[in-house]
Parts: structure tokens; C-alpha cells; sequence
């Protein structure tokens, strides 16, 4: 079986809060798809609590396509947990810079840490959620504030990337 994108990246040297242009596919119609890797927590390190990662998923995705997506340039087609529970994978149409990216990013986190203590978390409910009972608006605002307390870099893939030797000794 091939190793997908993530596990040729060394993990003990991936700096976080960080933005990562992990992969750049092409449609069938010659389309570009970025793949982003947007890391929250340090690998190994930590992990989002179960409610906040939650939450902020429900918060994150529209926050960004706000400050991200331009008509005829950018769309974003996902935003995702990553089963390790330390960031986010953004599936988009379009070439934005490393910059805006790192941008959108802080802006969302702006944006989660000015709700309201009493905001109504969207969709967290039976008929559009398939876990609605598992929220916590405050374990998000920590999460988003945390981010915006340390910054966040913009890492490029080569600079972390495992040599051959060391994935053929992983092997």
C-alpha cells in the first residue's frame, strides 16, 4: 500500500500552529485541488479535546470560506479533522498564497473567540449532527484563543519532509 502525503512528513519537526501546502492534485479537466495541512497542536504533543475539536469543526469550515473563498478564484471544497485530533485538512479549488491562508486562519480564530457565551452552535442538532450532544463553545474559544496567543507559521513540505533512508528504515 502507497503512503498517502502526511506520512512522508516527519512529525517531530513539524512546527504548530502552522498552514502547510501538503499536496497539489489536478482533475481530469485540469482543475488544481491544494490539499492544506492546517495544524493546530504539535504532534505528539497533545490533542484537541474531543467537544471543542467538535465545535470548532462546526465553527472553523464556514469561517474560512468566508475569509478564504473569492468568486472565480478560490473555493474551499472541505475542512476536516485529522484523526490525530492536532489540526485540519482543507480540501480547496484554486492557488492562494501560503499568506492569505495564514491569514483566513487567524481571522477564523478571531471570529470563534467573538461568539457569544450563549451563540447557538450551528447544525448541533439530531436531525444535522450526528453526534449533537457532543459540543463545548468554550473548549473551542480556548483552542482558537490558544492559536492566536502562539501565531502561526507557514511551513513548507520540503523542509520537513522524511529523507528515503529514513522511510525505508520505518519500513
Amino acid at each position: 500500500m502507497p503512503l498517502i502525503d502526511s506520512f512522508v512528513v516527519d512529525h517531530t519537526v513539524m512546527p504548530a500552529p502552522a498552514v502547510r501546502l501538503a499536496k497539489i492534485m489536478k482533475t481530469p479537466h485540469g482543475d488544481e485541488i491544494e490539499i492544506w495541512d492546517l495544524r493546530f497542536i504539535k504532534p505528539n504533543t497533545g490533542m484537541m479535546p474531543e467537544k471543542g475539536l467538535h465545535t470548532f469543526e462546526h465553527l472553523f469550515a464556514g469561517f474560512m470560506r468566508d475569509h478564504l473563498n473569492e468568486p472565480g478564484k478560490t473555493e474551499v471544497i472541505d475542512i476536516s479533522p485529522m484523526g490525530c485530533k492536532t489540526g485540519f485538512y482543507m480540501s480547496l479549488v484554486g492557488t492562494p498564497s501560503g499568506e492569505s491562508v495564514r491569514k483566513a486562519l487567524l481571522a477564523s480564530m478571531q471570529d470563534i473567540v467573538a461568539l457569544p457565551e450563549n451563540f447557538k452552535i450551528p447544525a448541533a442538532n439530531p436531525l444535522q449532527c450526528g453526534s449533537y450532544k457532543l459540543h463545548s463553545l468554550a473548549e473551542a474559544q480556548d483552542l482558537a484563543s490558544m492559536v492566536l496567543e502562539q501565531g502561526v507559521v507557514i511551513t513548507d513540505s520540503a523542509d520537513i519532509m522524511l529523507s528515503p533512508d529514513k522511510l525505508k528504515a520505518l519500513e
